[in-house]
């Protein structure tokens, strides 16, 4: 089972996400990624998250969890509300953004107003939904 690890990070009324372009589809997906032997959830969310968008984040609390049947493994993610230390968005230097590494498609790092991520293809569409209920509430 593998383990991974996503951020929902608000700025300025905005929610953080990383667009991904791929040849025949166009999504949205929460920046995060999984966890690697020895680290800690914490650990490897501020890892990614250095990497993906070059901010240093504190993890604050996780909102929710689900599992899921990725290539005939079940493997499980978690989703933290993390708050932006420093950095600059922008500067990571993960793998995602290097040629030849085997990403297929683009990365872009995007901010949409909280509002408007009910009319994006945000996945997964079940954790979405999720978050905009918890957003309305707090």
């Amino acid at each position: 089972m593998k383990t991974r690890v996503r951020a929902i990070i608000i700025r300025n009324g905005n929610i953080i996400l990383i667009k991904r372009t791929k040849k025949d589809e166009v999504y949205f997906v929460f920046p995060g990624g999984g966890v690697e032997e020895g680290e800690t959830d914490r650990e490897a969310l501020i890892r990614e998250i250095k990497e993906e968008l070059g901010l240093d984040v504190e993890v604050e609390e996780l909102i929710v969890s689900r599992s899921f049947n990725k290539r005939g493994s079940d493997d499980i993610e978690h989703f933290y509300l993390c708050n932006i230390l420093g950095g600059v968005i922008g500067t990571g230097d993960g793998p995602e953004f290097q040629k030849g590494s085997g990403y297929e498609g683009l990365h872009e790092i995007v901010e949409i107003p909280i509002l408007d991520i009910s009319n994006i293809n945000l996945l997964p569409t079940e954790i979405r939904d999720m978050v905009i209920k918890w957003l309305l509430v707090k």
